[in-house]
């Protein structure tokens, strides 16, 4: 009976290994699976740090005006009484032309660092008063001594230096706050990439905060009717992008950077733009025809002013490269690198006849499962290419050493390695395509597998 087990077993050994084999290899994606939980941990600490040091620099900027308000007194019959209800008029300048340069530097917290920038900033343009009169505002209706300029912006931390406005000859400086009643603040949504984890979903609003300016030199007997200019001289710091609202009848915009990796964002795409190894330059030009909303908004219309907010566009500094991204995409191949090498050292066993013991094959795994914790951790110092190269080669050498010693044949061991380098290459090939991924990965499974296919007539199950 013993001997009739011995049969047996001896009978069906080559299927029960390919078994312990294949059991070996879905118990790996337990690490594979925690792998992947401790790059989203290392990418929520990079995303910590990050706000760490954008909290204290400045934050996106959104730059929304400059306007003009307009408030103004309304009478109503409510129950056969008169009321006097305050409401305000915002005025969009009939022409806003935005010259933009902006110097772009890294900040470091710990091993993390993130783009920032100081920018300077010109808007320049015209009002037309006479639109108000179009609205049934009535010049004794206005109150002139409260009418105020005011410009909409992100983050308050990030200005440098006095703001200042020139019109009509005078000089005034704008003052903190947005002090106007029943402002609606107009929201966005930003929605996040897969290209950038720094481009994460938020909102933003777009009179949350800001800044004012009395207009005292307006008269009421001349504003419904003159065209008056003005010129507003910014100075801000601030971090991962700088947009626009084109608040202009025509809105033209031109912004020079040293950057060379801008992400041009928003709602509308630059006219010309000229990238290369020095930074960018591009050009917008907006109409009113071109956006869902006029140059004179009540400023209790919050749908209106949320359609502004939706109109915005810019330009965000973005990495070129986000190694988190890319570790995640190479450990999602990880379950490929271990079934295809497991393959190829069961083939040569079986083969060659040189058994390998099952402890072997953990081992092998454990080596093939490490090289993922080595390459993110090296790829948070040294970047994502070069810590591929190391990984790959520290793992594939390991491998092709400890298998060429328990193979007992250095040409065996050198196959194996040679194999795992192949994969490695291609894997990385996958990793840095993004349109012609899924046919180039499709097309190589398809070859490996027919090799596989072929080597398996010489096995007997």
């Amino acid at each position: 009976m013993e001997t009739e087990k011995q049969t047996l077993i001896e009978r069906y050994a080559t299927t029960i290994k390919a078994v312990a084999v294949a059991i070996l290899t879905l118990m790996l994606l337990i690490p594979l699976a925690m792998i992947q939980s401790l790059i989203r941990e290392r990418q929520n600490t990079r995303q910590g740090a990050v706000q760490e040091i954008t909290s204290k620099w400045g934050g996106e900027q959104t730059v929304t005006g400059p306007c003009l308000v307009i408030p103004y007194e309304e009478t109503r019959v409510e129950d056969k009484k008169e009321i006097t209800v305050n409401k305000n008029l915002l005025v969009l300048p009939e022409l806003l032309d935005a010259k933009i340069s902006t110097r772009v530097e890294k900040r470091k917290r710990g091993i993390y660092d993130t783009s920032v920038y100081g920018t300077d900033i010109v808007l320049s343009g015209q009002f037309d008063g006479s639109v108000i009169a179009r609205q049934n505002v009535q010049l004794s209706q206005v109150k002139w001594g409260e009418v105020r300029m005011i410009i909409g912006l992100s983050d308050l931390k990030g200005i440098k230096d006095n703001v200042l406005l020139q019109s009509n000859g005078q000089t005034i400086i704008f003052d903190p706050g947005i002090p106007v009643e029943n402002l609606a603040t107009g929201s966005g949504f930003v929605a996040g990439t897969t290209s950038s984890r720094d481009h994460m979903n938020s909102s933003y609003e777009l009179f949350s905060v800001g800044l004012n300016a009395k207009m005292d030199f307006l008269k009421p007997d001349s504003a419904l009717q003159e065209t008056f200019p003005f010129t507003v001289s910014l100075k801000l710091n601030g971090s991962q992008g700088l947009y626009i609202v084109p608040t202009g009848k025509t809105t033209t915009v031109a912004i020079r950077s040293d950057w060379a990796t801008p992400s041009f964002d928003g709602e509308f795409l630059p006219r010309t733009r000229d990238i290369d190894k020095t930074g960018f330059s591009a050009e917008w030009r907006v109409l009113d025809l071109n956006r869902s909303f006029g140059q004179v908004i009540r400023s209790d219309d919050g749908n209106t002013i949320n359609q502004m907010a939706s109109s915005r566009f810019g330009v965000r500094f973005i990495q070129a490269v986000d190694q988190y991204q890319q570790n995640m995409r190479s450990v999602k191949y990880g379950i490929l690198i271990v079934l295809l090498t497991f393959v190829a050292v069961f083939f040569i066993e079986l083969l060659q006849k040189r058994p390998v013991n099952p402890f072997q094959y953990v081992l092998v795994g454990l080596a093939l499962v490490l090289f993922y914790t080595l390459l993110l951790s090296m790829s948070e110092l040294l970047g994502f290419n070069f810590a591929y190269l190391t990984a790959a080669v520290m793992t594939t050498l390991l491998i092709m050493l400890h298998m060429g010693s328990i193979l007992k044949s250095r040409k065996n061991g050198f196959l194996v390695g040679t194999l795992l380098a192949f994969l490695y290459l291609f894997i990385f090939i996958l990793i840095q395509m993004e349109s012609y991924a899924l046919i180039v990965g499709s097309l190589g499974l398809f070859a490996i597998l027919a090799v596989i296919m072929y080597y398996s007539k010489k096995v007997k199950f």
